[in-house]
């Protein structure tokens, strides 16, 4: 059934707005919560566009920064992450008068995706930038695996700690972010 014409839907959204330059997100969510009492979620949404016609398109790409998103997962553990999944068409054809391309993308199909909820083998760890990138190894086909937020950040450990950073580099990450008290 259609989110928006369920009537019995608990979540009405109340505001959307573009995220900032360099924000984990590209949009931000926020929704009501109709209940006794009432509360709000936000939603940090995530879009990758590909392209139908480019072979191999939508093949890991960088999701978002390690420690950021494991500092948003200690931090609230009800997160939400979605990963918008657009896959595109574009059309274009040359205006004789000015010379100008004029250019039409079509969206052909999307998908989203909650990130706390893909499967193991979906999420892949790349240590090549800053504190490593996350990157769902082909975002057109992905599987679904219930989890909650601290098996997901044990999970994202794993990968980074079975990763060329292993295990010391790991608990540098932990003691910059505030993941781990230390004893002094």
């Amino acid at each position: 059934m259609d989110t928006l014409s369920d009537k019995n839907n608990k979540y009405k959204l109340i505001n959307i707005e573009a995220g900032d330059r360099l924000n984990m997100a590209d949009v931000i969510l926020q929704f009501k919560i109709e209940r006794q009492r009432s509360s709000s979620v936000t939603g940090n949404v995530d879009v990758k566009a590909t392209s139908k016609d480019i072979e191999g398109s939508g093949k890991s790409p960088n999701i978002t920064s390690f420690a950021r998103i494991r500092t948003a997962y200690i931090t609230s553990p009800d997160y939400l992450f979605v990963i918008l999944s657009i896959k595109h068409r574009v059309y274009s054809t040359k205006d004789e008068n000015t010379r100008m391309m004029m250019g039409v993308m079509e969206v052909v199909d999307f998908n989203a995706y909650d990130l706390k909820y893909l499967s193991d083998s979906d999420i892949s760890y790349n240590p090549a930038l800053g504190t490593g990138q996350i990157q769902i190894r082909d975002i057109h086909y992905v599987s679904h695996q219930q989890r909650t937020a601290w098996e997901f950040c044990q999970l994202l450990d794993r990968k980074c700690i079975a990763s060329k950073k292993g295990y010391n580099q790991w608990l540098e990450y932990a003691s910059q972010n505030g993941w781990i008290k230390s004893n002094d």
